[in-house]
């Protein structure tokens, strides 16, 4: 085997170490944001839930308009990742009924947070009636 052979098989090997390490580190970063995306589906759905099961008058946010006891942003971290979320509650009217503004509450949710220097959100939207 003359060195020229030696030199062109280590060079394949190596590249085709670093291509299993690059794939590896590929699915890695794939599978966090995977998971990140996933609690932060949880958080908004579990605040979602917990505003659904208040009664109508107190669906609102603590000092805001409409007022209510929902928290209008709030930290938390889960898996080491700290999640912000965002909740805003509005008034809907439904001009079919001709009753007036407030016909029901629209609450919408909104989860940030930061991996590996990039910003993601998501948000989910409810409405709650009378």
């Amino acid at each position: 085997m003359t060195l020229i052979e030696v030199v062109v098989a280590v060079s394949l090997m190596l590249i085709i170490f670093l291509g299993f390490f690059g794939a590896y580190a590929a699915s890695a970063t794939l599978v966090q944001s995977i998971a990140s995306r996933t609690n932060a589906s949880a958080l908004i759905a579990g605040t979602i839930e917990y505003a659904r099961g208040l009664p109508y008058v107190s669906v609102g946010v603590v000092g805001g308009a409409p007022p209510g006891v929902l928290v209008s942003t709030e930290s938390r971290v889960v898996n080491n990742i700290l999640y912000t979320l965002r909740t805003v509650v509005t008034y809907k009217d439904d001009p079919a009924n001709g009753a007036g503004a407030g016909d029901y509450k629209v609450v919408k949710v909104e989860a940030s947070w930061n991996i590996r220097g990039f910003s993601h959100s998501m948000s989910a939207v409810t409405y709650v009636a009378p």
